[in-house]
């Protein structure tokens, strides 16, 4: 595969960078996603084989590499020395020859000159965020190294983290099985019918004293359902249980208010106060209890 597209190279390069710092298990996560976004990539097989540990899986990458591009001779070379066999003379690394040349003397800079500046990394202006390619960045994840834009940056005690290392620490808090995806759910539908059968009949009625009753029956009806939904499920947690739980009793209660509303027609909405304040408040403490 050519190398013309810049936002490919930036990656090779910053894979190569890694693996050169010793960093191996981010620079096979580096490899394989420069893999999945070009799979013809001959240098990216190469580097992924320098880094990953497993022999077979090694192997399967120089000569995926070297299938690609039959002249790269770094690859020819680890895939011989790997199998055993000797190099082909095209593929010896020549040895470097010294050369020893006399230091040209250094002009007296006039008044008029100024001193040259090294230009600065070309890295530093070729690095994206991997999640947003059109984001230039120089802020790197200091777990696996990936740059990440300000936007994704998540400021932790050590250093920025990305999104996905966050999310994965984040992982051995929740242990929810699929099953109880299915138990809490239920309980908590069941119970949200029976609390929104109650509020529809009492949110007839309006007033200030009804809207007082919802806000305090809101609050203890979204902890009883999240108690009894979580006990039910060995009170394990789950990342999208406490967005499903609020789905329920929102679907508990609309199922009671809808033959109102389509009976009286629009002047019927104002019976929608009570029941809205209730979702609201028992909504709120549903999901603070499932988190």
């Amino acid at each position: 595969m050519d190398l013309q597209d810049p936002r490919i190279r930036a990656m090779l390069r910053q894979a190569n960078k890694v693996a050169d710092s010793g960093k191996r298990a981010a620079a096979t996560q580096l490899y394989r996603q420069l893999l999945d976004e070009a799979p013809d990539l001959a240098e990216a097989w190469f580097g992924l084989g320098q880094v990953i540990n497993d022999a077979a899986e090694q192997k399967e990458a120089y000569k995926k590499a070297v299938s690609l591009k039959p002249d790269f001779a770094p690859a020819v070379r680890a895939l011989a020395e790997l199998r055993g066999e000797s190099v082909p003379e095209w593929a010896v690394e020549p040895e470097p020859e010294a050369e020893v040349t006399e230091p040209e003397p250094e002009p007296m800079p006039t008044e008029h000159e100024h001193t040259a500046v090294a230009p600065e990394d070309e890295e530093a202006f070729e690095l994206a965020c991997y999640r947003h390619p059109n984001r230039p960045t120089s802020l790197r994840c200091y777990n696996c190294d990936k740059p990440i834009c300000s936007s994704c940056a998540i400021k932790t005690p050590v250093g920025y983290s990305c999104p996905d290392c966050i999310r994965e620490k984040e992982e051995i808090f929740f242990n929810a099985t699929t099953l109880d995806y299915v138990v809490a759910p239920a309980i908590g539908l069941v119970l949200s019918l029976i609390a929104g059968y109650l509020v529809a009949r009492l949110g007839l009625r309006g007033g200030f004293f009804t809207y007082f009753i919802m806000i305090f029956a809101g609050g203890l009806v979204g902890r009883l359902i999240g108690r009894f939904s979580k006990q039910a499920i060995g009170r394990r947690r789950g990342r999208y249980l406490p967005h499903i739980m609020v789905g329920m009793l929102v679907l508990g209660t609309i199922i009671w208010l809808l033959p109102i509303i389509l009976l009286a027609g629009f002047s019927s909405l104002f019976v929608l106060i009570s029941p809205g304040i209730f979702l609201f408040v028992a909504g709120g403490a549903l999901f603070s209890y499932m988190k």
